[in-house]
């Protein structure tokens, strides 16, 4: 995987293959439209299966790393955990202006989504896109990176 037509030709590819059903095809290219909205950066993996990382420059502030906000795997799950990587490389967080409860508000509204788990970062990526409420995971999405960019815009 390496462009968008690499990722839409893998999605085309697992439904004829039956690998995956027509709502989860339909949930990835709605999730991927949304990133590419919301994000500075979308990243699409080198893996062999569909996948994308959303990056705000927001969030990764000065930090050394390259986290995204979420991840997003076709054939497995959807990710917050990335977000924290800043939180556990720079426990005092002088290189990003949101704070650690932000993060945690993200987590906590992510965990009380629909069929994930009570303080879950990873959820099976069906539970969230296609059988969950995809505008809901996208509002989380939207409430921490608005607070990301607004932290930011205040701090210089």
């Amino acid at each position: 995987m390496s462009d968008e037509d690499d990722l839409l030709r893998d999605l085309d590819r697992k439904l004829q293959d039956g690998e995956i059903s027509a709502g989860t095809a339909e949930g990835f290219k709605d999730l991927y439209a949304f990133a590419e909205e919301v994000g500075d950066t979308v990243d699409i993996g080198g893996a062999k299966h569909a996948n994308f990382q959303v990056k705000i420059a927001a969030h990764q502030g000065e930090y050394d790393g390259d986290p995204s906000v979420f991840t997003a795997n076709v054939d497995k799950e959807v990710q917050i955990w990335p977000a924290r990587m800043i939180l556990e490389n720079d426990p005092e967080l002088e290189t990003v202006a949101w704070t650690r409860t932000d993060y945690e508000d993200f987590a906590k509204a992510f965990a009380a989504l629909d069929g994930v788990t009570q303080g879950a970062v990873t959820a099976d990526f069906d539970t969230v896109v296609t059988n969950g409420d995809i505008e809901a995971f996208k509002a989380v999405v939207n409430d921490f990176v608005t607070v990301c960019r607004e932290r930011a815009a205040a701090s210089t």
